[in-house]
């Protein structure tokens, strides 16, 4: 009795030096977009200050192998996001969530040391098996290292702790970026159950009840991504704080199941809210109404502060209906103030051009900055690169007109290496205000070994979307552009053909071996016929006779 005491003393007294400094956060935000789909965005956080002289495993409410991960790995930030399906800026505009890109895409910062590639392996392989997918795959082949975009946000959180005593140049030359992308990557339910086994409540209770597998990738788009952080609490840095942020974003279709925009939680998640997360600060769910023909149930006394889940007494279903027969397509899209495209140009399978087209619908001058990871089967060639200007009043101006350098203003190509590295581009763009900005880039494709083909080696290779980061005027956060994933076919032999060539030297083979083995084994003897011998010895009992 006296040691289960003592026992709960000391859990007591640890939790009351740490678990009192965590802090759990969920939020749901619902909003109706202009083609009839529902936009569901979750936010989790999870908030830890710790001492550095407490180990690990010292924490209530944030994830222990999350924080193994950070200390073990001496990750400083790091950003995990798995996407599925195409986010259509033209008609949704800005996602809530700045990573889009197809497929799974990780970027973290790291303290820089002669063991970061290591490190950098050793994360991707840990990633992998916890969230069961094939992060292991990003290898050298398929990693770079960005200097103008994926920029650090603790840093400057730092550099207010210290009262701007520490240069923010230095503290960037103290941690180093690893980018890698899987653009083939599918994502599944195996992917999202140890996402939710990161919570602290699970998928029982709060906002994440409503986390239905089923429903989730039956979806348009969807996209699920981690976000952790550890920076310093004080001057000192006796104190770290580790915040951990999961969110999931999910575009789902009511209109194509009842021809109807109409929607509540049931019929879209088939599952309803029964209250918060008990160990949570702050659980509610945001309704962002912009049409005012709209009739939410039950209503909202103050619509800026949504539903709270802590006032729930029994069931919670949401609804929103229109007072329409069916739902009218909007004509004209949205289009948004920044926008991207790109695509291959050329044919065959020898050689081919990169061609990137950019928006910029504002009125005022915009500063971009362009990435693009190019595979190293794809020989680029710098010199080929070309960029025109389409503005309002010349509907037609070539850069050497204008001088590329008032498009172009900074630029970072790192060549690639023979299956060691890919190529890289970064460009500081300036958009003209009501222009658009095409960048186009000439390559040769490689001709692979036969062992560095896929299964499905026909299909061709996927190649990473590219990313723009740009801030938007009267915004104080900068937002990431994705462009789509592209397929590039190589030249690609015929694998038909070792098959042709097996069959027929295996079939000649059995015809010649089994021929020469009859011949060499078989043992021939002269067999007379017993007829012949019968008319034979009856001819000479004749002879006898006479």
């Amino acid at each position: 009795m006296r040691a289960s005491f003592i026992v709960l003393c000391l859990v007591y007294l640890i939790h009351s030096q740490v678990g009192a400094k965590e802090q759990f956060n969920e939020d749901l935000t619902l909003r109706s977009l202009s083609d009839g789909k529902l936009l569901a965005h979750f936010d989790f956080t999870t908030h830890v200050d710790v001492s550095n002289s407490l180990p690990v495993h010292h924490y209530g409410l944030f994830p222990k192998v999350i924080g193994q991960v950070l200390q073990e790995y001496q990750v400083r930030e790091m950003h995990l996001t798995f996407t599925q399906g195409r986010w259509k800026y033209d008609e949704w505009g800005y996602p809530p969530e700045q990573s889009t890109g197809t497929g799974v895409e990780l970027w973290a910062w790291m303290e820089n040391s002669t063991r970061v590639d290591s490190r950098w392996k050793s994360l991707t392989n840990t990633l992998s098996g916890l969230f069961c997918a094939s992060l292991n795959f990003i290898d050298e082949t398929i990693t770079t290292e960005p200097t103008l975009s994926f920029r650090s946000t603790f840093a400057s959180h730092e550099q207010d702790i210290n009262n701007n005593k520490i240069n923010n140049q230095q503290k960037q030359s103290s941690i180093v970026l690893r980018y890698g992308s899987l653009p083939h990557e599918n994502v599944c339910t195996e992917n999202l159950t140890p996402w939710i086994k990161l919570l602290p409540c699970k998928a029982k209770s709060g906002i994440a009840e409503l986390l239905n597998a089923h429903k989730i990738y039956n979806s348009n788009f969807h996209s699920m991504s981690i976000h952790a952080k550890s920076m310093c609490a004080d001057e000192t840095c006796s104190r770290r704080a580790m915040e951990l942020k999961q969110t999931e974003t999910s575009v789902l279709d009511p209109v194509r199941d009842t021809s109807r925009r109409d929607w509540s939680l049931k019929e879209i998640f088939d599952r309803v809210l029964h209250g918060a997360c008990p160990v949570a600060d702050h659980s509610r769910v945001h309704i962002i109404q912009e049409d005012p023909h709209a009739k939410l149930s039950p209503a909202l006394e103050n619509p800026a502060e949504g539903y709270d889940l802590f006032k729930v007494q029994g069931e919670l279903d949401i609804r929103m209906a229109w007072n329409e027969n069916s739902f009218l397509y909007p004509l004209e899209p949205a289009y948004p103030i920044i926008s991207a495209n790109r695509h291959f140009t050329g044919y065959g399978q020898e050689r081919g051009g990169l061609q990137i087209t950019i928006h910029n619908r504002d009125d005022k001058a915009l500063p971009v900055i362009y990435y693009d990871s190019i595979p190293w089967y794809l020989k680029l060639y710098l010199h080929t690169l070309n960029v025109v200007v389409i503005g309002q009043e010349n509907h037609h101006t070539l850069m050497e007109q204008q001088g590329k350098g008032q498009v172009i203003q900074d630029m970072y190509y790192q060549p690639a290496m023979d299956r060691a590295r890919p190529a890289m581009l970064e460009c500081q763009l300036l958009l003209p205000p009501k222009s658009i900005v095409t960048l186009s880039l000439d390559f040769d494709k490689v001709f692979l070994k036969y062992t560095e083909h896929r299964p499905d080696a026909n299909r061709g290779f996927d190649v990473g979307p590219a990313v723009l980061t740009a801030q938007l005027p009267n915004e104080n956060h900068t937002i990431r552009v994705y462009t789509d994933t592209l397929l590039v076919s190589l030249p690609t032999p015929d694998f038909s053909m070792p098959y042709n060539v097996i069959t027929l030297t295996c079939t000649v083979i059995a015809l010649f071996f089994g021929s020469v083995f009859n011949l060499l084994t078989r043992s021939f003897q002269l067999v007379e016929n017993p007829k012949e011998e019968d008319t034979k010895k009856k001819k000479d009992d004749d002879d006898d006779d006479k």
